[in-house]
């Protein structure tokens, strides 16, 4: 796992790095629009954007990536996502930051589906679950960070959406530095909801509230904060508390998910929740201000929570072989939710005040709540050695569907490269002019050259060392990955 971790590390590094800007945009234009004047709904509107581009990437982020190649795409979108924010500094205007929002949204799908397909590449079946359990730690870890940055220049200013656009910019440094040549991306079949639905009624609807919840706290929670006077750094840790609940809270949740019938968790979170949801509206006026952040991380971290119990509420009744197909459906029915959830929750704050956000939070899970009692009385409960294990899921990223260790694991197959095929047809008759092939080769790309190495290493009319002594010499810095390559102890 150590030599993985150390593989992945300038991934990780980018990771973290991407989610540090998210991490202050996600606050700074909630309180931006705020401070302009603009009405809860139109900020509602603004920040629900970001999720059709978010629909929109996940749906053909896989086409352009195998166009573009991981490296180049993860590149061009980080650069167009920091563009988009960059462009939201010139001009104080609700359209203007529309567009760019799903424009943002569009390039971090985009940017999440390559580095997933990275890190699925990369990891085996062996380390993947450890894998996925990193990478969301590091995704939640950037977006506590990074709203701490709102703290360093006045929200009015537009050197904050200046510091955000650098992050972005930094975040595509340690990918395009790496030496790793950039993951093989496999398309997959999707389950569609309407047949998902008839499996998992209770899965779908679960995931699609969650959408809606999570959106909906995560977007507008600064704009509620700001009633309260909850303002700077305080609202950096209001922010963080939120955010804290969501990783912490997964573990206990998932302990009890995987131990008692996962209907019955669900409906008694989503009753913890709401009355904690109600408490921060109760104690805010009150300016009790430690009872405030606790019942907000409790309430946000039980609404993180019920993504991955509805993911895995829905591969209970699934088989193994459908599980794969069937995350892209939850994933899109998690965006559709995201879509619906800032939009609608303003208008209810607009009319009844910012305080009026947990209250709607808490109708909404209640509703889901009576719908988890009725699916209970028409479904048995599956016996608990048949459930499927909860897996922590980041409801801001795409799932990494193929990182999630229930899905069944499938060793990547790479297609051989055209110079590949050609020098091994060559070397069964000419093993020399092979060998001076792959050197041309290795010239002009050192990876694609390592690539027919590794090919001509299988050949029995090939000896492996003469071959590795002086392609060495052409790629020196290349050296260590080619011993591994041709096996050379």
């Amino acid at each position: 796992m150590h030599k993985t971790f150390v593989s992945l590390f300038s991934l990780f590094l980018s990771c973290f790095i991407l989610l540090s800007g998210i991490g202050l945009i996600n606050v700074l234009l909630p309180v931006r629009m705020n401070l302009d004047g603009l009405s809860t709904e139109v900020i509602g509107i603004v920040l629900s954007l970001y999720y059709v581009g978010l629909l929109i990437g996940a749906l053909y982020s896989t086409s352009l990536i195998k166009r573009a190649g991981h490296i180049r795409m993860f590149a061009g979108c980080v650069s167009l996502g920091a563009v988009s924010i960059l462009l939201c500094s010139l001009y104080s205007d609700a359209a203007l930051w529309g567009a760019m929002r799903i424009v943002m949204g569009f390039c971090i799908a985009c940017a999440f589906t390559a580095m997933e397909s990275w890190l699925s590449d990369s990891s085996s079946k062996e380390t993947r679950g450890q894998v996925l359990a990193i990478y969301n730690a590091v995704v939640l870890a950037g977006l506590f960070g990074g709203q701490f940055f709102i703290n360093v220049a006045s929200p009015q200013d537009n050197m904050l959406f200046v510091i955000a656009g650098i992050l972005m910019c930094i975040a595509v440094i340690p990918v395009v530095m790496s030496s790793h040549p950039g993951p093989v991306i496999e398309e997959f079949s999707s389950m569609s909801l309407r047949l998902l639905y008839k499996r998992s009624p209770l899965g779908v609807v679960s995931c699609l509230i969650s959408g809606m919840l999570y959106s909906a706290i995560f977007n507008l929670l600064p704009v509620f904060a700001k009633e309260f006077d909850i303002t700077g750094f305080q609202l950096s840790l209001y922010m963080g508390a939120a955010i804290f609940g969501a990783f912490v809270l997964q573990f206990p949740v998932g302990f009890l998910s995987d131990r008692f019938d996962r209907r019955t968790v669900l409906f008694v979170l989503l009753l913890i929740s709401a009355s904690a949801g109600i408490a921060v509206t109760l104690l805010a006026p009150m300016g009790i201000t430690w009872a405030v952040f606790l019942a907000t991380g409790i309430t946000c971290g039980i609404i993180a929570c019920t993504y991955p119990l509805s993911i895995t509420e829905a591969l209970d009744k699934l088989k193994q072989s459908e599980i794969v197909s069937a995350m892209s459906s939850m994933i899109l029915a998690f965006a559709l939710g995201g879509v619906l959830g800032p939009y609608s929750a303003s208008l209810v704050m607009d009319k009844f005040g910012g305080s009026a956000l947990f209250y709607f939070l808490g109708l909404v899970q209640l509703l889901l709540a009576c719908f988890v009692v009725f699916r209970m009385t028409v479904r048995a409960a599956l016996p608990i050695e048949e459930q499927e294990n909860f897996v922590m899921q980041g409801s801001v990223i795409t799932s990494a569907v193929e990182l999630d260790p229930r899905t069944e694991y499938h060793e990547p197959q790479h297609e051989p490269c055209s110079e590949v095929e050609t020098t091994v047809m060559v070397a069964t008759t000419d093993p020399k002019l092979a060998v001076e092939l792959a050197l041309v080769i290795a010239k002009v790309n050192a990876q694609r050259g390592i690539e027919v190495a590794e090919a001509l290493a299988a050949l029995a009319n090939i000896n492996v060392l003469d071959l590795y002594q002086t392609m060495s010499k052409i790629i020196p810095a290349h050296s260590t990955e080619l011993r591994a390559a041709l096996k050379i102890d």
